[in-house]
């Protein structure tokens, strides 16, 4: 791949990354629901209040890796956390999820919303209206009452990464001690925060980009169009997976989930600095980072995609009980390697196959948009002699020769 067509892959997946990515007026107004969300679970009154509850983005929300769903009609979700600082010392986690949702159901616009009375198996979901598309998760669980010292603390520290005191305890119905435990030492652990630092840290590549630790946590941090490579090449991989399994021939509750594929991508990124030599870094060595472990409770040995920040855990450990989801995931992966190679080696045969191959890959509507964005920005360069040749090498950019203006009429 030569560097004038790199960089002219480069524009349009950046620009295709953006289309992918939800829109400023969509996330403000996520931002805008969930903290009301939080004002009404932590206002005085409320059962909850004496333990400061809280509401913080987790999952890609957090990450910024999160990706509009193919059909505008879909819900986009919005993964949250609502942390306390303690709790009654007679509440198990029955107790605490209880409280969260009988506090939403006192709203009279919340309890609307609810689309369970119940709640899922760990979280209350709030289904918001047919136009604003996307629905809250709320989590609820308990921290350390210093939690939130040590998550700022945490994410203002790049080199240490310290992640096991930024853990929380959750409620799961499934847990065996449900409804009878009440120390929390023995609720069901989660490390979302920890996960996030550990994901920037591996996602920044330069100083200048350190910013991102810290604005991470901050649960009304002002909408970022720029994304970092990583940040990109995992949207673009979520996507890729989407358009492959929205074919019939597929079962899409099998489909790869998006904690391995970030997680996979994440350990591969070499800190590129531009999308395309991420995206070929990334895809070429994520099969290295699946290993084959002995499972000491079976005797048989299993696919093992560690979590960064916690070895123990297997975030595949569902493909040894659905043989279906390791054949699915290794398919994609096929797909993938093939797919970028028709990009890698397409230099010779124009835009116009490139944008057939892109379709193909992440669907039509948002390429086609994502071309014509490109040609509208390069035919205002041009316009404003702002696009040039490097005299020498024909390349592409802001350096070199104008390249003159087409004047289709003529001269006059």
């Amino acid at each position: 791949m030569n560097e004038l067509y790199k960089n002219e892959i480069n524009e349009i997946l950046e620009i295709l990354g953006e289309n992918l990515d939800i829109s400023e007026s969509q996330y403000k107004a996520a931002v805008k629901s969930y903290e009301a969300v939080g004002d009404w679970l932590s206002k005085e009154g409320s059962i909850l209040y004496p333990y400061s509850p809280r509401i913080i983005p987790q999952g890609s929300f957090m990450l910024g890796t999160i990706t509009r769903p193919i059909n505008d009609e879909d819900d986009i979700d919005i993964d949250l956390v609502c942390k306390l600082n303690g709790k009654p010392s007679h509440w198990t986690q029955k107790h605490l999820k209880d409280a969260v949702g009988d506090r939403l159901k006192e709203h009279s616009v919340y309890k609307e919303m609810l689309e369970s009375l119940d709640g899922g198996r760990r979280c209350w979901t709030l289904e918001y209206s047919d136009e604003a598309n996307y629905h809250l998760d709320i989590l609820p669980s308990i921290s350390d009452k210093n939690f939130t010292v040590l998550l700022n603390e945490s994410f203002n520290n790049y080199q240490n990464l310290d992640a096991d005191k930024l853990a929380i305890r959750i409620t799961d119905k499934e847990d065996l001690f449900y409804s009878i435990m009440t120390d929390t030492e023995w609720w069901r652990k989660c490390n979302p925060f920890g996960y996030a630092k550990w994901f920037f840290q591996r996602a920044i590549y330069s100083s200048t980009k350190m910013f991102a630790l810290s604005e991470s946590v901050d649960p009304v941090r002002p909408f970022q169009k720029e994304k970092m490579p990583l940040q990109r090449v995992v949207q673009l991989l979520k996507r890729h997976r989407d358009i492959m399994f929205s074919s019939d021939e597929y079962d899409s509750e099998n489909k790869p989930i998006s904690i391995i594929i970030t997680t996979l991508a994440s350990k591969a990124f070499d800190k590129s600095e531009n999308i395309v030599d991420a995206y070929v870094n990334i895809v070429s060595k994520m099969r290295s980072y699946i290993e084959t472990r002995l499972n000491a409770k079976t005797g048989e040995y299993e696919r093992w995609v560690s979590n960064p920040i916690n070895n123990e855990e297997n975030f595949a450990d569902k493909w040894s009980e659905v043989a279906q989801k390791e054949e699915y995931f290794y398919a994609w992966l096929d797909k993938l390697e093939e797919d970028l190679a028709t990009i890698q080696y397409g230099q010779n045969k124009g835009l116009f196959s490139l944008n057939e191959s892109l379709s193909a890959q992440y669907g039509n509507r948002v390429v086609n948009k994502a071309f014509a964005e490109y040609g509208e920005k390069n035919k205002i360069l041009r316009e404003n002699g702002l696009r040039k040749m490097a005299v020498g090498t024909g390349m592409l950019g802001s350096i070199g020769k104008s390249i003159p203006n087409h004047n289709f009429e003529g001269n006059k």
